[in-house]
């Protein structure tokens, strides 16, 4: 009985053990982890000093404390980074604490994993001499050469130094091919790089016959096809635009006809109204003005003849379109604003600002002395303050005033544009 009672102790004992070993080892699984004492005897330290050495890996307790910058830190860790000095600070992990300083705010919790940047030397370098990118890519020619293209370039050379030599019809047979083909990236492009063909297209569009204007209407006229031309050449054409940009001295330099002025002189002095209110001769320049107008907007997206439109007072003449009176001249001060707007104060649509107006605006007394002779940069918002007065005055003078008034006061803004 002695063995049998013993026998059962034993077993009743090693039972004991084993549901113990099994509570423990379960303690152990759920409980927060906790470093090693191996790891709590390997240290760091970088000085001689036994006081300033500290784990290699973090020993986290219910507290945050610092980490540094050589230490490993185990999972499951609660880690908050200071953003202003770069420090590290970590505690166990409370699934049910709460931050009051996050009361309210949505929470979002994702783990990031940022590749490190690639060191500044790693970056390709351009090699001295190579040839600068050009967004616009190659213009491609096409399969088989255009001799019709050829030929009308022919013509309209022949043409600007003789114009008895070249019929009408052959004319305007040139003509109307180079308008079909220039909005062709390529064939803008060869019109562009060709300066004595872009002088002969100038001629042309300052030439005026009168015995033509009785027959013809103006639509079917050669100023109005070499208008079509040029515009058509430059507009969304940067290649062509570059192209002539770079002949430029030696196009406008040229003379059309002995005794004449320059193609620059015509170009922007020209531009003005100059005829009596209400004439016959009226009209007819009015539509010359929309003729210059198509054809200077695509050339200002050039730096070099915007800067020359400017320095030869080529903004009075926009402000004389403005000025005048008269229904023939709606649609042609229509278009100087939106040319303004967008060559020299509207971003949005491509403007580069600073450039004008080249003066500060004065006030409207010393602007009205001269009345319509103050033509200056800094009388512009006098007159258009002057023109958009009215129940029916246009809505492209406010919108022209509001932009210069934004452009050189940055930082007031009108109600409505709030």
């Amino acid at each position: 009985m002695t063995t049998s009672y013993l026998r059962n102790l034993g077993r009743l004992f090693l039972s004991f053990v084993f549901i113990y070993s099994l509570l423990c080892s379960s303690a152990s699984a759920s409980s927060p982890p906790i470093a090693s004492p191996a790891a709590e005897t390997e240290l760091i330290c970088h000085t001689d000093n036994p006081a300033e050495c500290y784990p290699k890996v973090f020993s986290a307790t219910e507290e945050f404390q610092i980490v540094h910058d050589d230490q490993h830190l185990p999972p499951g860790l609660h880690v908050q980074l200071d953003v202003q000095t770069g420090q590290k600070q970590a505690k166990l992990y409370n699934p049910d604490e709460e931050n009051p300083a996050l009361a309210g705010l949505p929470v979002h919790q994702d783990v990031i994993v940022v590749d490190a940047e690639s060191p500044q030397d790693d970056k390709p370098r351009i090699p001295a001499g190579a040839p600068t990118y050009e967004p616009v890519g190659m213009v491609k020619a096409p399969r088989e050469k255009n001799e019709e293209f050829s030929e009308a370039l022919r013509t309209i050379k022949k043409s600007s130094k003789n114009q008895q030599s070249i019929k009408t019809s052959a004319l305007d047979g040139a003509l109307q091919l180079l308008d079909d083909l220039s909005h062709d990236m390529y064939y803008g492009l060869q019109i562009a790089e060709d300066a004595e063909a872009v002088q002969s297209l100038f001629c042309l569009l300052f030439r005026k016959d009168e015995a033509e204007g009785e027959e013809r209407s103006f639509a079917e006229r050669s100023e109005f096809l070499t208008s079509s031309v040029l515009s058509a050449t430059v507009g969304n054409n940067a290649r062509a635009l570059d192209a002539i940009e770079k002949s430029w001295n030696s196009i406008v330099e040229k003379h059309c006809e002995a005794g004449s002025h320059s193609i620059r002189h015509q170009l922007f002095y020209q531009l003005a109204p100059t005829s009596e209110p209400g004439s016959k001769q009226e009209s007819e320049e009015a539509e010359v003005v929309r003729l210059y107008l198509t054809v200077i907007s695509g050339l200002l997206r050039s730096p070099k003849i915007r800067t020359e439109f400017l320095e030869n007072d080529g903004m009075q003449s926009f402000l004389q379109i403005l000025l005048r009176d008269g229904g023939v001249w709606e649609s042609r001060k229509a278009k100087v604003a939106q040319v303004i707007s967008d060559i020299f104060l509207d971003e949005d649509f491509g403007a580069t600002l600073g450039l004008w107006p080249r003066k500060q605006q004065v006030n409207a007394g010393i602007c009205a002395e001269n009345g319509p002779q103050s033509l200056g940069d800094e009388c512009w918002a006098y007159h258009l303050g002057k023109i958009g007065q009215g129940a029916g005055a246009p809505e492209w003078s406010k919108h022209l005033l509001s932009l210069i008034q934004r452009t050189q006061n940055p930082g007031s803004l009108k109600h409505n544009e709030l």
